[in-house]
């Protein structure tokens, strides 16, 4: 935690930063706000303190109002927009007015949250001072090299469906023992490149329709993902056609193999269900987030397993993704808590090496959840990734992060479904 001086009034504001969700105590000699969100829920809270006194304010039944933080708005029950702290509406003008009381605005504590994050954002990329080289990556990350892919596709043609196999196997096992050494592994082809047009073609519609209202002020837009036939029940607002498509390709033998390489991993299965299912899309202006793991190393379920996949090339004025490697494990999370840097943590970062997830569209990233990662600033455009999380039963109803009120970001028709990584291979047979 840090203290900070409010631009419009002095008072001690205490930050807790982690992954997926920020909490800021603003206190002052009359009263205190607290302010919490959850990316993977879309939902947050204010409560305004007095006297020790907590008073939440909700709306009916007891639903989490969104707007009331500013930068997560809620567009419908699907769709969440994220915009820069200084984006205004009049009806939050209106409910500073009721709120704040003369505390200097909550858009003042959202600033300084923002400032804050973006300083100790950027001392954490300054940190990593070891690259892996694209080279390297190949030779030592990637389950699948560009030769084997051209192997891979002359075998398919000449119907060699034997070897072809084979030497599926060989990529996942390969790829389940880099995952296991280094926290992550990079995939190629894991989605056809006319899929991911076809997904970011709906997905674009969305997005600039969040455009239109929030316009440069709008920095990222989530979309929760149904996997219904692509012309058959996947109805409701933010539609995407192509997902199923997408799933069962990224998961099958002849695709993506994520089935057969999570059947190598021993926390994870080819039982492993489908716990999160988005698409993530940051536009030109946003922040570089804080370094995270997306679970805690001691949560009473396994460890999840994600993957980001391009749906268009990921170039480095985008913002990609920056992995900190061999830090999935107890010794890293130890040393480096969620709060509270100082110059020893930064130093601990200093001897990590990193690599960044620069991917061709179709291609992936597949890691462990527990390792360090932080999405990189976007100066150019539109950066949208197809995410997929599993995790090995038993399913509990929430996640264990290294925070709190952080759910799962899934659809809840499709958390219901408990699809697993061998139903998406095998088309549910």
């Amino acid at each position: 935690r840090r203290k900070e001086t409010c631009s419009r009034e002095t008072c001690a504001i205490s930050l807790a930063l982690s992954d997926n969700m920020t909490t800021i105590f603003a206190s002052s000699s009359s009263s205190s706000v607290c302010l919490s969100r959850s990316s993977s829920s879309a939902t947050s809270k204010l409560c305004l303190r007095r006297s020790k006194k907590w008073i939440p304010l909700s709306g009916e039944g007891g639903r989490r109002r969104t707007k009331t933080l500013r930068v997560w708005r809620e567009i419908n029950e699907h769709v969440t927009a994220v915009v820069d702290a200084s984006f205004r509406e009049e009806e939050d003008e209106e409910e500073d007015e009721e709120e704040t009381e003369g505390l200097g605005g909550v858009v003042s504590d959202a600033a300084a949250l923002e400032m804050y994050l973006r300083l100790e954002s950027g001392k954490q990329r300054e940190c990593v001072e070891t690259f892996v080289s694209e080279e390297a990556r190949e030779k030592t990350l990637s389950a699948t090299s560009v030769v084997d892919v051209e192997e891979r596709r002359g075998d398919e043609k000449n119907g060699n469906e034997t070897i072809t196999k084979s030497m599926k196997l060989r990529e996942a096992e390969r790829a389940a023992d880099i995952l296991r050494t280094h926290g992550l592994v990079f995939l190629k082809s894991v989605v056809p490149e006319e899929t991911c047009d076809e997904i970011l073609a709906d997905l674009n519609a969305i997005c600039d329709e969040c455009k239109e209202t929030y316009g440069d002020a709008l920095r990222r837009t989530d979309v929760l993902l149904g996997v219904g036939d692509d012309n058959g029940d996947d109805s409701g607002d933010g539609k995407i056609n192509g997902v199923k498509k997408a799933l069962e390709f990224a998961c099958k033998e002849e695709g993506g193999n994520i089935r057969n390489i999570l059947s190598f991993v021993e926390d994870a299965t080819e039982d492993a269900v489908l716990v999160e299912l988005s698409v993530l899309a940051t536009e030109k202006g946003a922040d570089r987030q804080v370094l995270h793991p997306d679970v805690a190393y001691d949560a009473p379920h396994e460890t999840l397993y994600s993957v980001f996949i391009a749906l268009q090339d990921v170039t480095q004025d985008m913002g990609p993704t920056l992995f900190v490697l061999n830090s999935h494990d107890k010794q890293t999370h130890d040393q480096l808590p969620k709060t509270k840097w100082t110059e020893k943590e930064f130093d601990v970062l200093r001897t990590k090496r990193a690599v960044e997830a620069l991917l061709k569209k179709g291609d992936a990233v597949l890691y462990n959840a527990r390792a360090f990662h932080q999405g990189g600033e976007n100066t150019s455009g539109r950066r949208a990734l197809l995410t997929l999380t599993f995790l090995k039963p038993p399913v509990p109803p929430e996640p264990t992060r290294r925070n709190k009120e952080c759910l799962w970001s899934i659809r809840e028709d499709v958390f219901r479904r408990q699809i697993t990584a061998k139903d998406l291979a095998t088309g549910g047979e």
